[in-house]
């Protein structure tokens, strides 16, 4: 090892240009990988918020983003008579178009009933809750990005409002939320007395899945699915739409990992074969050859990957305060597995090296 490290420090703009090459794509496989995770995450927020609750959609909808729900008036009251469920609260929601000075963006309009807020925004960033007709809280970064303010007025489908709260925590990949009151909500989709949705919160004693299973038994023209079962549909749904061209990229990157390590390393071997030869010609072994090689490779794999992950680690809340709907998650766990990745790349990007030492002529040291 003090080989390697004597080698590489000899030439340290090559070693400066090889760990930044190896952090580069370190950086890139997990800022891809952190993309992946937590744009599947946060898309769920809203229903995530809900937490132990069990959702009651129409039959058929299983999910959130790719259907629309509708339930007959006086479900709610069938609910409540329900011992499994303490209460049954109404939700509006259907995905539209804001359209604001001539921009256009997909977005999803709530209605909830503001007495109880159930339904409604949970973190304001800015103003305060819907309390009457006529108004709206706008998620922020869908208000930041339209230059929109408190005291604004917005259309919401075919309706004015004025924006009194920006919501936070209500973005992802694009998509957004705004909230107005279920009187708004029934006016602007033409819902009469149906609702969308109905959150159930389950008697104490009872867990969301025998609220859920009771309600399927009991009421035909609904079906009830348990928050966490009614989030990863909804996940799923997102995953089909992104997952298939992010693995092609994280793999991409890995690739990219693999031949810089290996390109880097074989550079660094090809530059110090006359040393390996005159090594070998004094008794070296080639298994103490391969040792400063693979040497090589790990500490470049380290450093680079010391340097990749510290900037991926800070870019998730670089990203986050600046976008707001394009989230990153580096968790512990994808550090630990990237630390693993990186030492498979290293040892991969070995393999060429390491076959040209082991093959070195001594006579080699007798040529320069």
């Amino acid at each position: 090892m003090i080989v390697a490290v004597k080698n590489l420090v000899v030439e340290r703009t090559r070693l400066i240009l090889s760990v930044l090459g190896v952090g580069f794509a370190v950086l890139l496989i997990l800022v891809m990988s952190g993309i992946f995770v937590g744009t599947t995450q946060q898309v769920t927020t809203y229903i995530d918020h809900s937490r132990n609750a069990v959702w009651v959609v129409q039959p058929g909808v299983s999910q959130m983003f790719r259907a629309v729900s509708w339930l007959p008036a006086g479900a709610e009251r069938q609910l409540a008579g329900l011992p499994e469920v303490a209460t049954a609260d109404p939700i509006l929601g259907q995905p539209s178009d804001f359209i604001h000075n001539g921009g256009q963006t997909a977005y999803f309009v709530v209605g909830y009933d503001t007495a109880t807020g159930v339904g409604g925004p949970w973190s304001l960033a800015q103003g305060r809750g819907v309390e009457t007709s006529g108004e709206v809280v706008l998620d922020r970064v869908l208000a930041a990005k339209n230059g929109i303010r408190l005291g604004d007025t917005v259309r919401i489908v075919d309706g004015d409002f004025t924006v009194v709260g920006v919501s936070d925590q209500t973005a992802a990949l694009g998509n957004f939320y705004a909230f107005v009151g279920m009187s708004d909500a029934a006016r602007l989709f033409r819902a009469g007395d149906r609702v969308s949705y109905i959150l159930v919160q389950p008697t104490p004693g009872y867990t969301p899945e025998q609220a859920a299973a009771t309600i399927n038994e009991r009421m035909p023209g609904a079906d009830a699915l348990t928050s966490a079962e009614f989030a990863q549909n909804s996940r799923d749904i997102i995953i089909s739409m992104v997952g298939r061209p992010m693995k092609a990229m994280i793999a991409i990157a890995t690739l990219v990992g693999v031949a810089l390590i290996g390109l880097t390393v074989l550079a660094a071997t090809s530059e110090q074969m006359a040393d390996f030869g005159v090594l070998r010609a004094v008794g070296v072994r080639p298994v103490q050859l391969c040792r400063t090689v693979l040497g090589q490779a790990a500490i470049i794999a380290a450093l680079g990957y010391l340097v990749g992950a510290g900037l991926a680690y800070t870019a998730q809340y670089l990203i986050r305060d600046r976008l707001g709907d394009v989230t990153i998650a580096v968790t512990p766990a994808m550090l630990g597995g990237m630390a693993i990745a990186t030492a498979v790349m290293a040892t991969l990007g070995s393999v060429l090296p390491l076959r040209r030492v082991t093959r070195i002529d001594p006579a080699l040291a007798f040529r320069r």
